[in-house]
């Protein structure tokens, strides 16, 4: 893509800001708007881009060539309206990305669940192993103190989401999917729809691509095994192309080795991460760049020094001694992975979960799967329900608070009290928890304030 004039909606946000820098270090003209100033817009300013705090159709100029937006941005935003006015030309986040990276060898990452770890930990080994990569990514990683990390090769790395069909522009020389699960219920009107757009997007990979896939996933196999592509799967069950030997699990982290057909792979690889769900992450990186041909030095080394990305079971100490894990989860099967990372780490002590609830949407869809997802905790704090941009009012009418802590009691069994002001949330943790406690903040808003309490 040429060097052009490109104005971003939500420039802070997760999904445009690694871009806007990226294009900006490529030589870009920015520019673009955000509701509020933070560190990002402000890091952004600093390299030279223009930053607007109030949306207005005067942030809009002639001289531009491109607005940039993400897919929950309205299509009367008034830099839009005026865009369309002038004849410039308005794109979505993904399909600019697309563009973006139309003459690379794109390696994407797609699936339900682990999309950002995988993608840090794909660039991340790519980079440890001498292959200086692109990389987009969907969450903060302090190895390169962002989302995204420009390289000086042909591979991009990126996450490739299925919201909105957004991946439909994302297809990767090199695919892995990580897991198929129904969500995104906001925007497709069943499991059944979701399940056919990943098949969809699996056939667009065409014969010279290569598909990385989770085989101990049913779904996964069922929306593969009619595209094109070379596709191998990878899992703990025999049944795979590259199968996963655990040697150990405990609280200093997971041993493993990787098998194709019998012959040794990789051995003895020791992440410091906790989980299953993260053994597969570094195996689906690892079968990825072996098929690939290239050298794997740098999943090692990843493995050795890589401890998640931002709001991902990321873990600090109270100064009183509670251990404090913040994670992004959202989604229940997100939040019973999290309790067994815990668990994992840490079997002998009490875990207390902050929860806050977000997108009634979500929760309608998945309360009993909710209600189930705290086993692993000893006691429940709830917050109210967020609601999220893409509810609607019937999605905030059909669901109360109380229906989630119910769920969380009759499912999980589990001690369940709500308290909704962070401050207050801190004071209640302050008088029951000492060093034997780990303390859970769990959601994908605000949430982590309440650990930052912890830290003061």
């Amino acid at each position: 893509m040429q060097k052009q004039k490109v104005f971003f909606i939500g420039i802070g946000g997760k999904g445009l800001n690694g871009i806007a820098k990226i294009c900006l270090q490529k030589g870009f003209s920015v520019s673009g708007v955000d509701k509020i100033k933070k560190r990002e817009t402000e890091e952004l300013k600093k390299d030279g881009a223009k930053i607007f705090y109030k949306h207005s159709k005067k942030n809009i100029t002639k001289s531009l060539d491109l607005v940039v937006y993400t897919s929950l941005v309205s299509q009367d935003c008034p830099e839009i309206v005026e865009a369309q006015k002038l004849g410039i030309k308005v794109m979505k986040r993904a399909e600019f990305l697309g563009e973006l990276t139309l003459g690379d060898f794109r390696l994407s990452v797609s699936g339900s669940h682990g999309k950002s770890t995988t993608t840090a930990i794909l660039g991340l080994s790519l980079i440890n192993s001498g292959i200086d990569a692109t990389i987009y990514g969907g969450a903060y990683a302090k190895e390169f103190n962002g989302y995204n990390h420009l390289g000086k090769t042909k591979y991009s790395v990126l996450e490739s989401c299925e919201f909105d069909r957004s991946f439909f522009n994302l297809v990767g020389r090199a695919t892995i999917v990580t897991s198929i699960e129904k969500g995104h219920l906001e925007y497709y009107k069943d499991e059944n729809e979701m399940k056919d757009a990943f098949k969809d997007y699996f056939q667009m990979h065409n014969s010279e691509s290569l598909i990385i896939a989770n085989g101990d996933d049913l779904n996964v196999r069922m929306t593969t095994f009619e595209s094109e592509a070379t596709v191998k799967y990878f899992g703990f069950n025999n049944q795979n192309d590259y199968v996963i030997k655990v040697h150990s699990k405990n609280e200093n982290g997971s041993i493993f080795s990787i098998y194709n057909a019998g012959d040794l792979i990789l051995d003895n690889i020791k992440i410091h991460i906790p989980g299953d769900y993260n053994i597969q992450n570094f195996v689906a990186s690892a079968v990825l760049m072996y098929e690939l041909g290239l050298p794997l030095g740098g999943i090692l080394e990843t493995a050795r020094t890589f401890s998640g990305v931002g709001r991902r079971f990321e873990t600090h100490k109270a100064r009183t001694g509670q251990i404090l894990i913040d994670d992004f989860a959202h989604h229940p099967s997100q939040v019973k992975s999290l309790f067994e990372g815990v668990r994992q780490f840490y079997p002998d002590k009490k875990i207390y979960a902050v929860f806050e609830p977000r997108q009634y949407n979500l929760l309608k869809n998945f309360l009993t799967e909710y209600g189930k997802a705290f086993q692993g905790a000893d006691e429940v704090i709830v917050t109210d329900i967020l609601p999220a941009l893409n509810d609607t009012e019937k999605d905030i009418s059909s669901l109360k608070t109380k229906d989630v802590i119910n769920s969380i009691k009759t499912y999980s069994k589990k001690s369940v009290v709500k308290i909704n002001n962070y401050d207050d949330i801190y004071q209640y943790l302050r008088h029951r928890t000492d060093k034997d406690s780990v303390i859970t903040t769990i959601g994908a808003g605000d949430i982590y304030k309440v650990r930052d309490k912890f830290l003061v």
